[in-house]
């Protein structure tokens, strides 16, 4: 039988131990210790576990050694140097069952003296290679909860139970197990740093450390690239550079205001409004993340940047696209191509004439006529049969703005510009770049905005409302109107030099009445349209409907008798089209008389409407249900017009 020695004393103290051995013994340990340590005073990682199996072999007068370590499974091990009959082997990696090792992994110091190979039949190689004796002592971490591998000897020869190298195995078991701690944490390390660099590599944002005097210590492979800037020419640099004034104020405060007691809670995002610099002095818009940092007691602050460049680009973009989405949808339902002008008699083929004539030049026009006349029906073609037919068309009612909000949807404003301008907004000049603007009724604009407008037309360029910065368009303008801008310019109502810049190109548009041969033809056209719109089997004008319709005067033109078509359809019965209820009905309502009353001026009309309000509301001028917020007025505004008017409130009568 074999001789098995197991210790479960794991906190012995194996120095003690050999004090304990007589003189001639203990010189002999402390030589093979005096070896051992030689041997691997100066080496650390790999080498410092060759050096140890094979100085312990050597010591100790056996034929192997092997130091290991436990793999993650925890059935089997992997040898990290091995002694084998007298020179060094490569390492092996093995399981654990039916082997010694497997007690020692256990957390044993194992000792068999002879015959080892006895005590576990199913592991054949330790016959087959004559093994006799094993000591295996284990490793285990300092905090005595983990297993990390062991140490173990191998000979040839039975030991006697005496053996006296217990002290030099625990010993350096010891310093094995430093190593392998040392090593595992260095490979811990390494396996972070390499996912910390695959993570900063990967990174889109670019990230920047700083340290307190916001030097660059780290530089990631996404901030070369927004910066366009290796990281070895900016490591070691101040940051400042890469900063635009009002970011570098921003970045100096944050620092001097970050105290050390509070350094995880006081990071900061700005989301807009910054701008950086690349290396060759470009300004691009960023959003930024300050996070302040401590390693090792030193004080560092993170930034993570985002260039903003191609968002705002792509914003700018959609935001074009949907204001042209709407325009294109808008023009989709009132659009006529040139085919569907109807106009047979003389003036309407001069009108014609004309702007097919001015249709290929730049010019600006401006289209006269009374209303209805179809004046944006030839502006359309106009641009159609021109040059940037492939731009927008975009059409503007200046009639049917507000005074106050003319010039900010011509020209556009900044964000803030005035109450209620929360985002910058693209005007119709902006939009019709490159394209053709109709400004409709034109004698409508304010004195502002015809100042504005003159100085488009003289140098194609402008400023939104509130900004400062000079934008330049190539617009081709063509304006209607149905006043006598002639008239308005000698009674002050219409700038001069505007209304010579305007009237490069005038085509007036004749009315109804002067061209008498064209309604029959309007008629039918119209008639067609609302009759295949409305599914009804209609097939022309009846001879009194074409009598009728010659004998009215039109004084609405064309947009009347459109309507008046469209309500004889309504009322159609028979294939033929009796127009005798629908132009009555539209006599009829002409000629109503309206109740006679007093007219009042606007400010009498806008006095009795804002004390009928502050009535409704029992004088309650702010909040929610408040005056200010019926009449869609600033509060203040609406007290500086109450004392204009004189609206005061009523005093309680006591």
């Amino acid at each position: 039988m074999n001789d098995m020695v197991i210790s479960a004393d794991r906190r012995a103290t194996p120095r003690s131990d050999i004090e304990l051995l007589p003189a001639d013994e203990r010189d002999a340990i402390h030589l093979a210790l005096r070896s051992i340590v030689e041997g691997t005073a100066t080496a650390t990682g790999a080498e410092f576990f060759r050096a140890l199996v094979r100085e312990l072999a050597r010591g100790l007068n056996v034929r192997h050694a092997f130091v290991s370590e436990l793999l993650p499974s925890g059935a089997r091990v992997r040898t990290l140097a091995f002694w084998f009959n007298d020179k060094p082997a490569d390492n092996i990696e093995f399981d654990l069952e039916h082997t010694p090792c497997e007690i020692v992994m256990r957390g044993e110091t194992v000792y068999y003296t002879h015959k080892v190979w006895e005590a576990f039949p199913h592991h054949l190689r330790l016959k087959d290679l004559g093994i006799e004796s094993y000591f295996g002592v284990p490793l285990i971490s300092e905090s005595g909860r983990e297993m990390m591998g062991h140490l173990a000897i191998l000979h040839d020869q039975p030991t006697v139970k005496e053996f006296r190298g217990l002290a030099l195995m625990r010993i350096f078991a010891a310093r094995a197990r430093a190593e392998l701690e040392r090593k595992q944490a260095e490979q811990a390390l390494r396996k972070s740093e390499e996912r910390l660099s695959s993570i900063l590599a990967s990174a889109m944002d670019a990230i920047i450390t700083l340290d307190a005097e916001q030097h660059i210590t780290l530089f990631n492979p996404a901030a070369e690239k927004i910066f366009r800037c290796m990281a070895a020419q900016a490591i070691g640099q101040p940051f400042e550079p890469f900063l635009s004034k009002r970011f570098g104020n921003l970045l100096k405060g944050y620092c001097l205001a970050v105290q050390p007691a509070t350094v995880t809670s006081q990071q900061l995002w700005a989301p807009e409004g910054l701008t950086a610099r690349r290396h060759d002095g470009e300004e691009f818009p960023v959003e930024a993340t300050l996070s302040p940092l401590k390693i090792e007691g030193r004080q560092f602050f993170t930034v993570i940047l985002r260039d903003m460049t191609e968002r705002w680009q792509s914003e700018a973009t959609l935001k074009k696209l949907q204001l042209e989405k709407v325009y294109l949808q808008e023009e989709i339902k009132t659009r006529q191509s040139p085919d569907h002008i109807v106009g047979e008699s003389p003036a309407m083929q001069e009108a014609f004439a004309y702007a097919e004539q001015v249709a290929s030049t730049d010019s600006t026009v401006l289209l006269t006529g009374e209303t209805g006349t179809g004046k944006s029906v030839i502006a359309r073609a106009i641009h159609d049969m021109s040059d940037r037919r492939d731009k927008l068309f975009v059409p503007v009612n200046c009639a049917a703005l507000p005074g106050e909000l003319v010039e900010s949807e011509l020209f556009g404003h900044e964000k803030g510009a005035f109450t209620g301008a929360t985002t910058q907004r693209k005007g119709r000049f902006e939009l019709a770049d490159g394209g053709t603007l109709f400004l409709d009724e034109v004698g409508e604009l304010t004195a502002g905005a015809q100042a504005k407008l003159l100085r488009v037309l003289q140098d194609q360029e402008f400023e939104r409302v509130g900004g400062v910065q000079t934008l330049k368009v190539n617009v081709r303008l063509v304006a209607a109107t149905n006043r006598d801008l002639a008239k308005m310019v000698k009674e002050g109502g219409f700038r001069a030099d505007l209304y010579y810049r305007l009237n490069v190109f005038p085509i007036r548009m004749p009315s109804l009445s002067e061209r008498p041969t064209d309604i029959p033809l309007l008629a039918r056209f119209f008639l067609d349209k609302f009759a295949r719109k409305m599914g009804k089997s209609i097939r022309d004008l009846s001879p009194r409907a074409c009598e009728r319709l010659l004998n009215y005067p039109w004084p609405g033109n064309i947009r009347e008798l459109q309507n008046v078509i469209e309500r004889a359809a309504i009322l159609a019965r028979g294939p033929l089209l009796e127009i005798d209820n629908a132009l009555e009905l539209r006599l009829e309502t002409q000629e109503t008389p309206t109740a006679t009353e007093p007219l009042l001026s606007f400010e009498a009309m806008e006095r009795a409407y804002i004390l009928k309000i502050l009535e409704r509301t029992r004088w309650v001028i702010e909040g929610e249900q408040g005056a200010a917020t019926i009449l869609d007025l600033n509060p203040s505004t609406l007290r500086s017009r109450m004392q204009k008017l004189s609206i005061r409130k009523p005093k309680l009568s006591a």
